[in-house]
C-alpha cells in the first residue's frame, strides 16, 4: 500500500499500536460489538429464509459465528490488511434464498458445495488482476443502485419478521426498537453511536425475555462447547445450472468488495498496489468463499458498513480487530451462544433489518446524487433498474417453473439483477456518447 492524504484526523492510524491497556480493552471490545451486526445478516437472510429451526438454526449460527471470525482475521492479517469486519454478504445470501424459492431445501443447500467452485474461479480471475478492471464499470449509478436495493429489500425481510406474529405486543416492540436503532445511529455519542445494533439486540432480548416470550428450549438443547462441522450439509457435486449461477454472484461479490476498499482506503489516505489487490481478492475466494461454504454458511465479504465505522471512531489500527477476531472464534466454540443466537425473536433481527435499511435506502440515494451527472438520463436507468429488478422478486412461483432454474434464480435476486441492468443500460443501451467524446 502507498500512503496517500487521509481525509480525517485518526485517532490510531493503521499500524499503531495501543498506547495504553485501557485503550486495548476498550477498542478491542467496541470491535467484538461492532462484529455481531454480521451475526443478524446470517441469521435473518439464509438462516430464516432457508427454514432453519431448533438445533440446525443453533449449529447453523455457531458456524456463522466462526466465519466471520476467521474471515476478518485473516483478511486484516494476510489480505487488504485493513480495519474491516467481515460478514456474509448479502448478495450470495440473496442468491442462496432465491434458490431455495426455485428449487426447494435441498437445491439451496447445494448452493454451499457450488460456491466452493465459484470461490476457487474468483480467486484465480483475482490473482490474475481481472476483477479490479471491473471497477471501470463500478460507477455511481451501479453502486447506488446496488445499495439502494440492499435497503429495500432488507426492509421488507425486516417488516415482514417484525410482523411475524400478526399485530401484537411483539409487532409494536419491533417497531419501537428499529427506531431506536435509527436514533442511537444518528443521535448516540462516542462508544454508544458505534455499537447501536448491539444495544438494539441486547434490549431486545431483554424485553422478549421479560415478556415470557424466549425460547430457552433451543439453548438447552445445544452442547455447552462445540466444534464448527465442515461440510454440514454432504459433499456432492452440485447441479451445473447452480454453479454457474454461484459464479456469476461471486463475481458481482468480489466487484462489490473491490468498491468496499477502494472507498476505505479513500478515507483512510492509502492506495492499494496491484499485489495488494491480488492479495485480498485470493483471501475472498479461498477464505470467504471457499471456506465458508465448507462450513455451510453464505460466502463472506469486507462490509461497506466499515466506512461508517472509520468515521465515526477514527480508530484504523488494526490490533484492536485482531484480538476482536479471535475473540469471536473463541465464541464460536460455545453451543450456547450458538444457541441465544438461534433463539432471537423474530421482532428483533427485524428491527435491526429496518433500522440499517433506512440507513442504506439514503446512503444509495447520496450515491446517485453525487454521480457526476444526475439528469433525465440517469434517472431513468436506475428508476428502470430498481423497479424491474425489486418486481421481479415478488412474482408468483407460476412464473418461476416457466423459465429455466438459471434464470430464475437470477431473477429472484434483485441484487444482481439491479446491478446488471444499470451497467447494460448505463453502458451499452444509453451509453453517453457525449461524455466518451469528451473523455
Amino acid at each position: 500500500m502507498k500512503k496517500t492524504n487521509s481525509t480525517i484526523q485518526l485517532v490510531y492510524g493503521l499500524e499503531e499500536k495501543p498506547r495504553s491497556v485501557k485503550d486495548a480493552i476498550i477498542y478491542s471490545a467496541q470491535w467484538v460489538m461492532i462484529m455481531f451486526y454480521p451475526v443478524v445478516w446470517g441469521y435473518s437472510v439464509v438462516g430464516k429464509g432457508l427454514e432453519m429451526t431448533g438445533s440446525e438454526m443453533g449449529m447453523y449460527m455457531v458456524r456463522v459465528v466462526f466465519i466471520i471470525g476467521v474471515a476478518t482475521l485473516l483478511q486484516t492479517l494476510f489480505g487488504h490488511r485493513l480495519s474491516m469486519v467481515c460478514g456474509p454478504n448479502i448478495i450470495p445470501s440473496l442468491a442462496i434464498v432465491a434458490a431455495f424459492s426455485v428449487g426447494g431445501k435441498e437445491y439451496a443447500l447445494q448452493a454451499f458445495n457450488a460456491y466452493i467452485i465459484a470461490g476457487l474461479v474468483v480467486a484465480a480471475l483475482g490473482a490474475l488482476g481481472l476483477i479490479s478492471k471491473i471497477g471501470a464499470v463500478w460507477t455511481p449509478l451501479v453502486s447506488g443502485s446496488m445499495i439502494m436495493m440492499v435497503g429495500l429489500t432488507t426492509s421488507t425481510t425486516g417488516v415482514s419478521m417484525i410482523a411475524n406474529q400478526n399485530a401484537t405486543a411483539p409487532f409494536f416492540v419491533g417497531i419501537l426498537l428499529a427506531l431506536l436503532c435509527g436514533y442511537l445511529s444518528l443521535k448516540g455519542k462516542g462508544l454508544i453511536a458505534s455499537i447501536p445494533v448491539l444495544i438494539t439486540i441486547v434490549l431486545g432480548y431483554i424485553v422478549f425475555i421479560a415478556m415470557g416470550k424466549f425460547d430457552w428450549e433451543l439453548v438447552r438443547m445445544m452442547p455447552t462447547f462445540t466444534i464448527p462441522k465442515p461440510f454440514p450439509y454432504g459433499l456432492s457435486m452440485p447441479p451445473v445450472d447452480l454453479v454457474v449461477t454461484m459464479i456469476i454472484v461471486n463475481i458481482f461479490s468480489a466487484v462489490n468488495l473491490y468498491g468496499n476498499v477502494q472507498g476505505y482506503t479513500g478515507i483512510l489516505g492509502v492506495e492499494m498496489e496491484k499485489k495488494d489487490e491480488v492479495r485480498y481478492f485470493s483471501v475472498f475466494g479461498l477464505v470467504e468463499g471457499v471456506l465458508a461454504s465448507i462450513f455451510g454458511v453464505p460466502s463472506n465479504t469486507s462490509y461497506g458498513e466499515n466506512l461508517g465505522f472509520l468515521l465515526l471512531t477514527k480508530v484504523a489500527s488494526r490490533v484492536f480487530i485482531i484480538v476482536a477476531s479471535i475473540v469471536f472464534i473463541v465464541l464460536s466454540f460455545f453451543g450456547k451462544v450458538g444457541g441465544m443466537m438461534a433463539a432471537m425473536p423474530d421482532a428483533i433481527a427485524g428491527a435491526v433489518l429496518l433500522g440499517v435499511a433506512s440507513t442504506l435506502i439514503g446512503i444509495g440515494a447520496d450515491n446517485w446524487a453525487h454521480a457526476p451527472k444526475f439528469e433525465t438520463r440517469e434517472i431513468f436507468i436506475v428508476g428502470f433498474s430498481v423497479f424491474l429488478s425489486f418486481g421481479l422478486n415478488f412474482l408468483p412461483d407460476t412464473f418461476f417453473e416457466t423459465v429455466p432454474r438459471l434464470v430464475g434464480t437470477l431473477f429472484k435476486n434483485p441484487v444482481i439483477m439491479v446491478i446488471i441492468l444499470v451497467i447494460i443500460m448505463e453502458q451499452v443501451v444509453f451509453r453517453d456518447k457525449k461524455s466518451d467524446a469528451a473523455a
